[in-house]
């Protein structure tokens, strides 16, 4: 990056795009850096924008000239910088983007240099024009750090541990699971400039009169404290969900401009717009910059929402909500959608768990990527918890010679609560859906109330073939006898005895075990396939059981019948010829994954063709919800109050069918109430 002297500063800055253009003055926030604007730039410059990307005092390779000038961060200060580096590049009229920090180091420009700031943009952080009064409590309380920075131990701890302080706010202050760990690791190291700690905590001090703002820029805090308005074009784009800064940490933000302004509210968007959604915020700022001011205008951005896919209706199941397709994606998205998201992952969640007492647990298996968790509880900020330690969940690929797979989660695909303070975790021992490891697939229980493992039960290689993949389990009412379904190479039902734990196959290679080699699993319209044409080749995966325990219910994946036996022929004793006769075809159904007998006795079926959810009705299928954000429905749970969880596991979005695809994917966890 190019480096230019300003004052005691020597600053450094990306100036792309061409140099006649019109230039845009791109400030970041904190605790982030400038690379928070990589995928916005391209698309300004598109537009026919120059874009100046500059990196702040304290952070990344800015630096201080002078070891003895003062290490200050207020927003008046951070303005002056932001000038100076202008006037160095010889830039006398501008437009200017702020997010979080930049967001006010860009209303102070425009306070003290209105003939040269033209059209700004503020991201995520309200303007303290007029001065900055008490927060109520509740903001506050979101504010916690200001507070916690202004005691001695508090600065010390910023000073002592960077990384990990801006680590929680990434975490709390957009949705679960936005960022990727490896993005956040490159911008921590922006936060090793041995000035990060002093700029942080004079910048917020000062703002609260618990240290006085840099002599130099006195006169610029007065002027914004004293400012009630201003009149230039100007756009504050606000996410949805910010967790520091809500939509009601705003509301009197409109009327601090007395021009043209628009308010946007960036549905599913935390605190990190421009990283969140970079494709809307670009979409903003060129409408902005680019566009008569006139036509600037209030309104809720849903498109991170409609990104993830266009729905794809099909079959006589979806009659019902082809007329929702029609009035278009975005009515999906509106609070008319019954889908509520809980929470997103940085990977593949496939199962999820809700308790009697409402905890609730997720599972990630190792099909792309080596995922740092295997089973995690969700706690209610949305933050994961290694569960039931971290220890079980050490496993690494990588390792793979060195640990006990008996003794660690390997690969785990399902996690089912037994209804008698259990959790039981169900791990196929495959990583990658492909060889199992020997001696790794098992059942592993976990007493809820102390949290700590009491059994392991070791599938034995005479039930879990090689090519088998333990796929999912359901449980007696009595909690005796497990029942799991085999999606692999030969689709079965494996039968356990949970307390001997000893096992045996079930309609192992019986045709309603299998995949049906007629049917062709489409997602967004079109056949999934591999890149060397492969389709997904799935057996018996779904499966529930009747409340009284005395009817199992299973299909295949790549397939559209739903099967039942009676578990009493699922018994030891019985014979295969008997336990054949006893298969009854329940309905013909679709492509399925998941299934869920719920509580209320209604048999919920997920629908990965169309992002959406059926139940049974007696003989057939009818629709209860498809919304597009719903990619890959996979597993279901049921909470104490009776909604109904279900994963979104973005199948169809690995690099197992799209090339270039990142291993690791982002998926979300959502609830929905049954319907009535």
């Amino acid at each position: 990056m190019p480096e230019i002297t300003v004052g005691d500063l020597i600053v450094s800055y990306i100036d792309q795009g061409d140099p006649g253009a019109r230039p845009v003055l791109l400030i970041h926030g904190w605790p982030d850096d400038s690379s928070t604007w990589d995928a916005v730039v391209p698309k300004l410059n598109a537009a026919g924008l120059r874009t100046i990307v500059p990196t702040l005092r304290g952070f990344g390779a800015t630096r201080f000239v002078d070891d003895a000038a003062p290490r200050t961060g207020n927003s008046a200060i951070l303005a002056m910088d932001m000038i100076g580096l202008m006037d160095a590049l010889g830039i006398e009229r501008f437009m200017v983007a702020g997010h979080d920090w930049g967001s006010n180091t860009a209303e102070a420009m425009a306070v003290g240099w209105p003939d040269r700031v033209e059209r700004m943009a503020m991201l995520a952080t309200p303007p303290r024009l007029g001065g900055m009064p008490t927060p109520p409590f509740e903001q506050a309380q979101r504010q916690w750090y200001h507070w916690f920075m202004a005691t001695e131990r508090g600065a010390q701890a910023v000073r002592d541990d960077h990384k990990g302080f801006a680590r929680i706010h990434w975490q709390n202050w957009s949705p679960p699971g936005w960022f990727d760990e490896a993005i956040f690791d490159r911008v921590a190291r922006s936060f090793e400039n041995p000035a990060w700690a002093d700029v942080t905590l004079h910048s917020y001090r000062a703002r609260w009169d618990e240290a006085d703002p840099d002599p130099r820029s006195q006169w610029l805090e007065d002027k914004v404290k004293t400012t009630r308005t201003l009149s230039l074009p100007t756009l504050y784009v606000q996410g949805a969900v910010d967790g520091v800064n809500p939509p009601s940490a705003g509301k009197a933000v409109p009327g601090k401009f007395t021009g043209p302004f628009a308010f946007v509210e960036l549905a599913g968007v935390g605190h990190f717009p421009q990283r969140e959604n970079p494709d809307a915020v670009a979409r903003h700022l060129v409408q902005l910059f680019t566009g008569d001011p006139a036509d600037l205008s209030d309104k809720t951005d849903r498109s991170l929402l409609m990104s993830k896919t266009k729905p794809f209706l099909a079959g006589a199941a979806a009659i019902a909500v082809v007329a929702a397709a029609a009035i278009g994606v975005a009515n999906a998205q509106t609070a008319a959608s019954p889908l509520t998201q809980v929470a997103q992952f940085d990977h593949q969640a496939t199962g999820v768990a809700v308790t009697a007492d409402g905890r609730r647990f997720v599972n990630f298996p190792r099909w792309t990527d080596d995922a740092p968790i295997s089973v995690a509880e969700v706690m209610k900020d949305g933050s994961l918890k290694a569960y039931p330690d971290a220890k079980w969940n050490s496993w690494r690929n990588a390792r793979a010679n060195e640990l006990p797979v008996g003794d660690y989660f390997v690969c785990v695909q399902s996690i089912v609560p037994d209804g008698h303070g259990n959790l039981w975790v169900l791990d196929p021992g495959a990583p990658g859906n492909e060889k199992i490891l020997e001696g790794a697939p098992k059942l592993v229980k976990v007493d809820l109330a102390t949290n700590r493992v009491t059994k392991v039960i070791k599938v034995p290689l005479d039930v879990a073939l090689q090519g088998t993949y333990l796929n999912d389990i359901r449980f007696s009412p009595d909690g005796k006898t497990g029942y799991i379904t085999d999606s692999g190479t030969r689709g079965a039902i494996i039968v356990i005895d949970l307390e001997s734990g000893k096992g045996f196959r079930a309609l192992d290679g019986h045709g309603s075990t299998q995949i049906d080699k007629t049917v062709t699993v489409t997602t967004d319209g079109k056949p999934l396939v591999r890149p060397d044409n492969r389709q997904p080749a799935f057996a018996a995966d779904g499966i529930a059981i009747s409340n009284d325990g005395k009817t199992l219910y299973y299909q295949a994946l790549t397939g559209k019948t739903l099967y039942s036996i009676d578990t009493a022929l699922l018994r030891v004793g019985v014979s295969e010829a008997t336990r054949a006769a006893g298969v009854k075809t329940v309905a013909q159904t679709h492509v399925a994954d998941g299934l869920w007998m719920s509580k209320a006795g209604v048999l919920y079926i997920s629908s990965p063709t169309d992002n959406g959810i059926t139940r049974l009705v007696g003989d057939h299928v009818e629709p209860v919800l498809t919304d597009p954000r719903l990619r890959w429905p996979d597993t279901f749970s049921e909470g104490p109050d009776g909604r109904i969880y279900v994963t979104a596991s973005h199948i169809q979005d690995t690099n197992w069918f799209k090339p270039g695809a990142p291993a690791s994917i982002k998926t979300e966890l959502f609830s929905f109430a049954p319907k009535k």
